[in-house]
């Protein structure tokens, strides 16, 4: 069995991502230091940045680490406070904490012979380490995106970003504008709707949303986090089905999704300020859940507005560039985020970034970085679980047990990758989005490790179940298996062997009413 012999590994950020790698590589036997510039763990959602309101996209089922499922008692569609004590459990069950070393900030990853060295300020002032790797987990939303506009200096009101309004008393009362159509944009005009004096939503083009719940309270994420669904979406490698749905059976696939895009706006009773330019998958990038806004816009709490800010003309006026003039106390810009790597030494950041756009093999490794991972960079519908298996992919390479193509080949198809998510997420144009393809992700990071894809017994429940993390809770059991005794085929009736049952039965019955026939 192969042992990572002690080797130390360096985890830049205690979010969703960083507390699993910590938990993987942990448990492959290397130690770890898993460093975060706040005074908590978990990343996005720690209270400091989270808005009023604010819930997961996902129910709590498909929300969550192959072995560690939510409580009972916690929502369907978990608040943040919830996934916070998620996330503080998880630390607490698998004693990950003395690995945590909070308000502690990497400013500098630089290269150096066998590792790297890590310059983290502290508690305990400056100090350099050693690694043999480093991952970073800091994740893609890393500084908040306030765009320039001509007189933002002087507003006399208050403007911020929607993780940075946080303060419920701050809407209370006043007229709020937010920019944006986004989930953060929708969450916070809902919270504003119910609160705030008045409440204006300003924003250039909807986006498909989701209700939390489809008739009958199932949630709403389980049509989308299936095999089924997810042949819909054209990927950049397609099954034979998937080639002819996005080929001589497109029409199909476009009438699928005209269909489905409809049934999702008449579920929320959408007004038609927001309905989307086009039907899916077009802006699946941006899909989000938030019956709030569109109960708080049926009561007429909020205004909609299909403009852009074009100026601070002065005093707590807003200026739109259609003419029309507001007046607010508060401007919130849920506008997105940039994905900075300002810890990186710059040879080691123009190697990962090229012109704007991640250089990751499977949204992982820097091809001539061998040592140096990313984690929370395929950012999915379903972030733990894509994370988790990343972690377990990049450790396995770290323990020298995977097998990858040459740099070039590396290389190329990460700019065929790139390509590719260019044409389906255009709005997404970094690179470090998977979004819903989430079962063809780590069905590719399943076979380099040798593991089996299939994760049910037969097709059925394989392809039109929801994939629930659950599916991949003996992983680390299963990879110390393949170590020690090579790769075992899981018993799994597919489609075709089914078929091929059903013919033989019909045959059989044939025959044996021919013969009966006859004997008659």
């Amino acid at each position: 069995m192969t042992s990572a012999g002690g080797k130390r590994v360096g985890i830049i950020g205690a979010g969703i991502a960083g507390l699993v790698t910590a938990k993987v590589m942990r448990d492959d036997g290397f130690e770890v230091v898993v460093f975060d510039k706040e005074d908590a763990a978990g990343g996005v959602w720690i209270e400091a940045r989270t808005y009023p309101g604010l819930r997961t996209n996902n129910s709590r089922d498909t929300y969550a680490y192959s072995d560690h499922p939510y409580p009972e008692s916690a929502d369907v569609f978990p608040s943040a406070a919830q996934v916070r004590e998620y996330l503080a459990s998880y630390v607490e069950r698998f004693g990950l904490a003395a690995y945590l070393r909070l308000s502690t900030e990497v400013i500098r990853v630089s290269e150096v012979a066998d590792g790297f060295e890590l310059k983290v300020v502290g508690p305990d002032g400056v100090r350099d380490l050693r690694f043999d790797f480093v991952v970073v987990c800091a994740g893609v939303f890393s500084t908040p995106r306030i765009p320039d506009i001509e007189g933002g200096s002087e507003f006399g009101g208050v403007l911020l970003h929607s993780s940075q309004a946080i303060d419920p008393s701050l809407v209370k009362g006043r007229r709020v504008i937010v920019v944006g159509a986004g989930k953060s944009a929708l969450d916070c005009a809902a919270f504003a709707g119910e609160h705030a004096r008045e409440c204006t939503l300003v924003f250039r083009k909807a986006h498909p949303m989701l209700p939390r719940f489809l008739p009958g309270g199932t949630p709403s994420d389980r049509i989308m986090l299936n095999r089924f669904t997810e042949s819909f979406f054209r990927y950049h490698r397609q099954s034979r089905i998937e080639r002819f749905l996005h080929g001589p059976g497109q029409k199909l696939t476009d009438r699928y999704w005209r269909a489905m895009s409809a049934y999702l706006r008449f579920l929320l009773r959408s007004p038609r300020a927001m309905k989307p330019d086009a039907p899916l998958p077009s802006g699946i990038e941006n899909l989000g859940v938030s019956d709030e806004f569109f109960q708080m816009a049926r009561r007429g709490r909020i205004t909609m507005r299909r403009d852009t800010i074009a100026a601070f003309p002065g005093g707590t006026a807003v200026e739109l560039a259609g003419g029309k003039r507001l007046d607010a106390d508060v401007v919130i810009f849920a506008t997105g985020w940039r994905q900075e790597l300002e810890f990186l030494a710059p040879e080691l950041e123009k190697t990962v970034r090229v012109e704007g756009r991640f250089q990751l093999y499977r949204h992982i490794l820097p091809p001539t970085l061998p040592r140096l991972g990313f984690i929370g960079y395929g950012s999915s519908d379903a972030c733990q679980l894509s994370a988790e298996i990343s972690a377990h992919w990049l450790s396995q390479h770290f323990l020298g047990e995977l097998a990858l193509p040459k740099v070039d080949d590396m290389h190329a198809e990460i700019t065929r990758v790139g390509k590719w998510l260019g044409e389906v997420m255009p709005a997404r144009p970094e690179g470090y989005y998977l979004g819903p393809y989430l079962t063809h992700h780590i069905d590719e990071l399943m076979r380099d490790m040798g593991l089996p894809v299939r994760r049910t017994d037969n097709f059925v429940s394989e392809y039109f179940d929801t994939f629930l993390p659950s599916r991949y809770a003996d992983l680390t059991e299963e990879r110390l298996q393949v170590r020690a005794r090579g790769a075992r085929r899981r018993r799994y009736v597919s489609a075709g062997r089914s078929l091929g049952g059903v013919a033989a039965l019909t045959m059989a019955y044939a025959f044996y009413r021919k013969y009966r026939g006859r004997s008659a």
